[in-house]
């Protein structure tokens, strides 16, 4: 199968129409994304793609705002949605159009239940197709128009073999009777929603060596953040391009007050001093300017205190998942994840009533966990 050398454009509502009637009664449809993320603090869904498997259609999202009418071509069918680690790819169609996805195969999920090293979809379509995918518009500005013909070819190899891939990894996934733990991990992702983007004055805290700094150098970093925070939200940019985090900390550490004394700084260009120099000052002052008992200290754990029998119970949980995963051929943390673990040994052999679920405690999972509960969680 060759990719087509000119995807259809969808640019208006009559080409939309058009390839949804076309597509209702197709049994499956491959579908993927392309956004702005890298390049925009505010980011949107600029592209979607779309296949039967023979043919690939490309909607300009930045031109279209109304895409209702693939609401019944998405959620009004029973055609298979088969995505490629589709998590982002749900959350973008439902905030920005208000689109549902189901019912959803997602071929990145399937092939880690199956156990696959490599589980990016050039990886798989490479070992299943020999098919080499050109991954070099992966960071391009997908709001950026017109696109070119590489990019729009690179837009459509990603939905092209998607529907063939889904075939092979389904037929593997029922072989090995793990149809039914890929079908509930389906289903979690359709459901999954948006977590509208907020700033976090305390998300500095992250920052790699901000825990390290003194109070005075932590209060000018607080500072520091929260103004390139403020700076790429005015210039819809994201943090990252207004300065870098390891560039804010070394500014931190010198607490510069005159102009001099951001000199020889690694990362902070001339264009970045141009755009932000005054700023950076204005902010270490402020953090200065801090009476010592306010400056911010580092956040104590706000997890429960960890008893002995939690200890005793995570470390036969952790053995006992090394063990279960080599025998099925899994990534431990596909088995379980580890805030599974540890939300099960806080709990004991209560957390398996169901009264208060356990985050990523799947039907499957429980299943797996059962024959053994009693003695691990004890």
């Amino acid at each position: 199968m060759s990719t087509p050398k000119v995807p259809n454009w969808v640019d208006t509502e009559a080409a939309l129409g058009e390839m949804a009637r076309h597509l209702e009664a197709a049994p499956a449809l491959a579908i993927d994304t392309e956004a702005d993320s890298f390049y925009h603090y505010f980011h949107k869904c600029c592209l979607i793609q779309f296949s039967d498997g023979h043919e690939v259609w490309l909607i300009d999202s930045i031109t279209l705002k109304d895409l209702s009418a693939l609401a019944p071509v998405l959620h009004g069918s029973n055609a298979r949605k088969v995505l490629h680690a589709a998590e982002q790819d749900v959350l973008y169609l439902r905030r920005d159009f208000g689109l549902e996805v189901q019912p959803l195969f997602d071929t990145m999920i399937a092939a880690q239940i199956l156990g696959k090293r490599s589980v990016g979809l050039a990886g798989l379509l490479q070992e299943y197709f020999g098919v080499a995918l050109d991954k070099g518009c992966q960071r391009d500005d997908w709001s950026r128009r017109p696109l070119t013909d590489r990019q729009r070819v690179y837009a459509a190899e990603d939905v092209l073999h998607l529907i063939r891939l889904q075939h092979v990894l389904e037929a593997d996934l029922e072989t090995r009777g793990r149809l039914e733990w890929a079908r509930e991990e389906f289903e979690y992702i359709a459901r999954r929603s948006w977590a509208p983007r907020a700033f976090d004055p305390e998300e500095f805290w992250g920052i790699k060596g901000a825990r390290d700094l003194e109070p005075a150098a932590a209060a000018a970093l607080k500072e520091l953040v929260a103004m390139r925070d403020e700076r790429a939200r005015a210039a819809d940019l994201p943090p990252f391009r207004i300065v870098s985090d390891e560039t804010l900390l070394a500014l931190a550490r010198r607490l510069p007050k005159v102009p001099a004394d951001l000199d020889g700084l690694k990362g902070f260009t001339p264009l970045v001093r141009r755009r932000i120099g005054p700023l950076v000052l204005e902010a270490v002052a402020r953090g200065l300017a801090l009476p010592e008992a306010e400056r911010p200290r580092p956040p104590k754990s706000q997890g429960r205190r960890r008893t002995t029998a939690f200890r005793v119970r995570v470390e036969r949980l952790r053995a006992w998942r090394r063990e279960r995963a080599a025998e099925l051929g899994l990534d431990p943390g596909v088995l379980f994840p580890q805030s599974t673990l540890d939300a099960l040994a806080d709990r004991g052999l209560a957390g398996l009533d169901g009264g208060d679920p356990i985050p990523g405690l799947r039907r499957w999972r429980r299943a797996i966990l059962s024959p053994d509960a009693a003695r691990l969680l004890a």
